[in-house]
């Protein structure tokens, strides 16, 4: 059964970097005020704080771009193809709908119609366009 608390978002990597933050911190303060020798553990916190937020960052930016990508790849299915074509999109993955981008507007019906029937492989999906239609706005 479906709810809202289903669906909630636990950011556990964010909780992680903000672990490592706190013990960061608190090993700092312990040093500067208190003459704790943990400067060490202080830099290592911070280290691995900044660590987990650079990968977190960089993981929300591909799932991000991945989502906007599938959104382009519908709307733009629904202009070139025949009506109900763009249904087709539902039964490949999101790694499979990427890799499509890449398909000139006249090869997409018939890779699309490929990817689905043949189950191709994201690779395989990029192997097979003819005509490259390229990505420069991909992080």
């Amino acid at each position: 059964m479906q709810s809202a608390n289903a669906h909630a978002h636990h950011p556990v990597s964010t909780y992680v970097a903000t672990a490592f933050w706190l013990v960061a911190a608190l090993a700092f303060a312990g040093t500067l005020l208190l003459g704790w020798a943990a400067r060490d553990v202080a830099f290592g916190g911070l280290l691995l704080a900044v660590f987990v937020t650079i990968s977190t960052g960089r993981t929300y930016t591909v799932k991000l771009q991945d989502r906007i990508i599938m959104l382009e790849m519908k709307v733009r299915c629904a202009e070139v193809l025949p009506p109900g074509a763009d249904a087709k999109l539902a039964r490949l993955r999101p790694r499979q709908i990427v890799a499509l981008r890449f398909a000139s507007d006249d090869e997409l019906g018939a890779l699309l119609d490929r990817a689905v029937a043949e189950e191709l492989s994201p690779r395989a999906i990029k192997q097979a366009v003819s005509t490259w239609r390229p990505d420069y706005n991909r992080t």
